[in-house]
């Protein structure tokens, strides 16, 4: 018997994220409502439809729909540029439901990570489960941080810096203060009074890191893997310390 589609998807082989995630979804009861954005071949949406063969689900992508991508009862495809603010936010008016589940698999752009989640979380149910999927991208050693961040006058704080602190606040019952939500606010990320609605939305805040070795390597396909220096035969690092890095945000 072969494997089902959705084994191809980076979080089996790669993150190995999908127990973590189930577990999860076990709390959240009935859902009805569906978003995620970031398609890419459609693996991730097939596997949710085998999870949630009743739901409705919205596929959110900068392409306009690729032959790979699953043509089944329940999906629908909204085109987005997560770079545009206006685009995102019409976007979500335009679905005109309240999500049970997001994830954001899109474009792994640190301000694109923030944007979103600034934009969307006001969309999902209290008791609603937001999966901010490959934060690691927000972490000051990974290259997209390095490339994105370089021209700012001071280091920005990422959704990565910002959803630590929220969960550290939480985890000590301490308030956000005014001068802690300041230090928390970049630029092109959030302002004072995002960081402020963020503390008041969010009950509870999970990191997860893989820590496995991927089944295989992203790049190559193989599994040939040096144990000594952490990579594939490809040259492909596999335990890299900005990488396989996932929240899980619960909706007050």
């Amino acid at each position: 018997m072969s494997a089902p589609d959705w084994t191809k998807s980076d979080k089996h082989f790669w993150h190995q994220y999908i127990d973590t995630y189930r577990q999860a979804f076990q709390t959240l009861g009935p859902v009805r409502n569906i978003l995620e954005y970031g398609i890419f071949r459609g693996d991730s949406l097939r596997w949710l439809r085998d999870e949630f063969p009743g739901a409705a689900i919205i596929g959110a992508d900068i392409l306009e729909p690729l032959d790979t991508w699953p043509r089944e009862e329940g999906i629908r495809y909204v085109r987005l540029d997560q770079s545009d603010r206006a685009q995102v936010r019409l976007a979500l008016e335009d679905a005109g439901v309240a999500f049970d589940l997001v994830i954001e698999d899109g474009s792994h752009v640190p301000q694109h990570q923030a944007l979103c989640l600034a934009e969307t979380l006001p969309h999902l149910r209290s008791g609603g489960l937001y999966i901010l999927e490959d934060i690691h991208t927000s972490h000051p050693e990974h290259p997209y941080y390095q490339q994105t961040c370089a021209g700012y006058p001071a280091p920005p704080a990422t959704c990565l810096h910002v959803l630590l602190a929220l969960q550290h606040l939480r985890a000590t019952d301490a308030r956000l203060t005014d001068r802690v939500a300041a230090q928390l606010a970049s630029p092109d990320f959030f302002t004072v009074d995002e960081v402020h609605t963020l503390y008041r939305s969010i009950a509870s805040v999970e990191l997860y890191k893989r820590t496995r070795l991927p089944l295989y390597c992203a790049s190559c396909g193989g599994s040939q893997y040096d144990y000594v220096a952490m990579r594939c035969a490809c040259g492909a690092p596999i335990f890299h310390s900005a990488d396989s890095m996932s929240f899980l945000i619960r909706k007050a």
